[in-house]
């Protein structure tokens, strides 16, 4: 399934003609309920969407690219992809060895003083307080937490809602209902509108709860092993 089909199911269900509502539209309205599942994910648990990442270090350089490229085999060709927007990062590591490493400290007093304790990305950078005098493979470690990738073409597959997470594929149905509810209430159906968003709501807990418990299965899977 594709986000044209997501669209496509909505339409169809609140018989909403694309005249009347263009599918621009509905994908913007689309995007704007990545922020608030990507709150509701971080706030139940951060951890959820941690992941490592081990780049080069650059002589005397302050400043390192942390986007990462892997590649699929489609038609008889690699296709190259790219990782979603990176948000934050909680750690970062310094090898000096293949046994010995190091913590850095926090970015800056600034942000040491305001309670944030997330190293800052900026248009897919990290930026260090610490200068490397010689160039190393793969030995800078980023443990960092993905956002989830604002979906910007309606061709896209529906995965891209929760890269990296099938398991939540389940919740798909989440936007549909967020999205009907926003066209019911554009057809000033109120009755269905609010019904739309009790579900949409509904499936934001069972989400949650999912979240929660996936988790705990995790670490207690981690701890026995």
């Amino acid at each position: 399934m594709t986000i044209q089909n997501l669209l496509e199911e909505a339409y169809e269900d609140t018989n909403t003609s694309t005249a009347n509502y263009p599918y621009t539209k509905g994908l913007k309205k689309l995007n704007e309920i990545y922020s608030e599942m990507y709150r509701t994910i971080v706030t139940t648990q951060e951890d959820y969407f941690w992941t490592y990442w081990n780049t080069d270090l650059q002589q005397w350089a302050r400043e390192y690219k942390v986007e990462r490229e892997w590649t699929t085999y489609t038609d008889d060709q690699w296709v190259v992809h790219t990782v979603p927007w990176i948000e934050k990062v909680k750690k970062v590591i310094i090898w000096r060895d293949e046994e010995t490493s190091y913590e850095l400290p926090e970015l800056s007093d600034l942000e040491e003083s305001m309670w944030l304790k997330w190293w800052t990305l900026k248009d897919n950078h990290i930026f260090l307080n610490w200068t490397p005098d010689k160039t190393i493979e793969w030995w800078l470690e980023i443990q960092w937490i993905q956002n989830i990738n604002p979906v910007e073409a309606t061709d896209e597959e529906v995965d891209a809602i929760f890269p990296w997470h099938s398991d939540l594929k389940q919740f798909h149905k989440v936007l549909k209902d967020w999205l009907r509810a926003e066209l019911w209430e554009h057809k000033q159906d109120f009755e269905k509108s609010d019904r739309a968003k009790a579900r949409y709501e509904e499936w934001l807990e069972k989400m949650k709860r999912y979240i929660s418990q996936r988790v705990q299965s995790i670490y207690y899977s981690d701890v026995q092993n």
